[in-house]
């Protein structure tokens, strides 16, 4: 077995047999409440103990005392996810990350340039870093959700917006420190650990166990949707998407990139979703545009934002005129010429897909896109709002959200079949999202049980036909416990026992976010 494929952990010095001060025994119900859930609204009912460490040091004592005990552990960090990964199973030992915050160290001079900070550290808090004490360096993953921790964006191969240009969490992942189920320690790095012929060994707890499984098979879209492996390739991938199953991420080092001069954020009006669709993929075929992001907006999504009532909405909505969607584009550019030719580029492509380039809003600063931003975080906000609303009269009800993406020739097929498969239940939804990447989030609003229940059966109805058409069922949220029905349409048996035989290698005794992504 050679160096490469051996990962070496570390015992913590001493042994944990007395329980750490960070460990609450049976903390009263109301005391936690705002660590049972997460965005999901999924709710867990009752935990053994929280530990909230501040430390790394801290954070392995807890572990080693729960690896002495037996102790099946939740594990959670900002809890801004939305698929129930953050929440404990019944009875479980919940360790939150939510307080490990701070940045290790920057390498601004490094070839990359990379960063390290513990796990529990927001994405706002790693740019404000950027921003006072390296402004020329850039982070260029950017979720939705800024209050994200870096820990659960690596735990969820996180994406967003600009995933259309710069790739998901794992592309930008250079370092990891895990810190197993068994208490110990395992530092990992990009190129330096890897499968040979397929195998990959663990010193964990006394011994070393192999791992020895096929390629793990992934569609060629994006994609967030459990373990990857492939029989030569970085061990640390298996950790990225992981969802805290493998162990859980205490530092997190990232590739930076040089920051770039300036962007340009464009949003243009369609009367036909044929037309945007057409728009898109000319802004696809130009290779001289440094596109960052292409996102979608339809009607019903209009209409929602402008019940928002906020000023800002009406002045973007002044030029939409009844459009049936919208585009927001972003591209880089250098120089102030720079920005002159990419105008008078896609105005040429608006014309081209049957748009009118007077119905637009430009700009390059952030000021001249406040009102852009306002309008496209109203959507979310105003579906919230009525889901909160109906809710007070259906306390189970929640909004069905899809994260489903597929191929490029497919994004003219999965529109109708949204449109049509909804249409047909009779159900309130509105359609936005990374249309670059051929995802989009389908928010289905129910009314009542009946039409939760109809929305869950034709989201199933949908994920199949996804996966026939080469789509996956999650692209950037992950699959937590809320999706893991879908596994089974996604990956056929043998591949989801070769997901067992991952999580049986780095947790034997099943112990680390059980309930989470795959099941015994």
């Amino acid at each position: 077995m050679g160096d490469r494929s051996r990962l070496r952990s570390e015992a913590l010095a001493g042994e944990v047999r007395e329980r750490p001060a960070e460990v609450r025994l049976h903390p009263d119900p109301e005391s936690v409440a705002d660590f049972l859930h997460d965005e999901s609204k999924l709710g867990g009912s009752g935990i053994g103990s929280l530990a909230v460490p501040r430390t790394v040091g801290a954070l392995r004592a807890v572990l080693a005392w729960h690896a002495h005990e037996g102790n099946r552990v939740a594990v959670s960090g900002a809890r801004t996810g939305v698929t129930g990964g953050a929440v404990p199973e019944n009875g479980a030992h919940l360790v939150s990350l939510a307080e490990l915050r701070g940045v290790v160290r920057v390498d601004a001079e490094g070839d990359p340039p990379t960063i390290t900070v513990l796990a529990g550290t927001s994405l706002a808090e790693l740019n404000a870093h950027l921003a006072a004490h390296h402004p020329g360096l850039a982070f260029p993953v950017d979720p939705t959700e800024t209050s994200a921790s870096l820990g659960g964006m690596v735990s969820t191969n996180a994406g967003g917006a600009r995933t259309y240009r710069f790739g998901a969490m794992r592309e930008w992942v250079q370092a990891l420190t895990i810190e197993l189920a068994s208490g110990r320690t395992l530092h990992l790095t990009r190129g330096r650990e890897r499968g040979e012929g397929g195998v990959l060994w663990l010193e964990d707890d006394g011994g070393a166990r192999a791992l020895e499984i096929a390629p793990i098979p992934k569609p060629a879209t994006k994609n967030a949707i459990g373990y990857g492996f492939s029989p030569s390739g970085d061990a640390i991938d298996l950790w990225i998407g992981a969802e805290g199953t493998l162990g859980v991420v205490s530092e997190v080092t990232v590739r930076l990139v040089r920051a770039e001069p300036g962007r340009l954020g464009s949003l243009q009006f369609f009367d036909r979703v044929e037309e945007g669709f057409a728009f898109v993929s000319a802004l696809r075929a130009a290779r001289e545009l440094d596109v960052t992001a292409i996102e979608f907006l339809d009607a019903r999504s209009h209409a929602l934002a402008r019940d928002s009532g906020k000023p800002a909405v009406d002045r973007v909505l002044q030029q939409g005129g009844g459009a049936a969607c919208s585009i927001f584009v972003e591209i880089a550019f250098a120089t102030e010429d720079d920005l002159g030719e990419i105008a008078e580029g896609l105005e040429r492509m608006v014309r081209q897909a049957g748009g009118d380039p007077d119905r637009s809003l430009a700009g390059a600063t952030e000021g001249a896109l406040r009102d852009i931003r306002a309008f496209r975080h109203a959507v979310p906000e105003r579906i919230n709002a009525i889901i909160a609303q109906r809710r007070e009269r259906h306390p189970g009800l929640h909004k069905i959200a899809t994260d489903m993406a597929v191929p490029d020739e497919a994004l003219g097929w999965v529109y109708r079949r949204y449109q049509e498969v909804i249409g047909r239940a009779g159900l309130d939804y509105a359609a936005f999202g990374h249309v670059g990447n051929n995802h989009f989030h389908v928010n289905i609003l129910p009314r009542d049980e009946a039409e939760l229940a109809r929305a869950r059966e034709c989201y199933a109805i949908l994920a199949r036909e996804v996966v026939a058409h080469g789509g996956c069922v999650s692209a950037e949220h992950g699959i937590g416990r809320i999706k893991k029905g879908f596994m089974a349409i996604q990956y056929p048996p043998a591949v989801l026992d070769a997901f067992r035989r991952v999580k049986r290698w780095a947790d034997p005794q099943w112990r680390l976010n059980r309930g989470v992504l795959i099941d015994p």
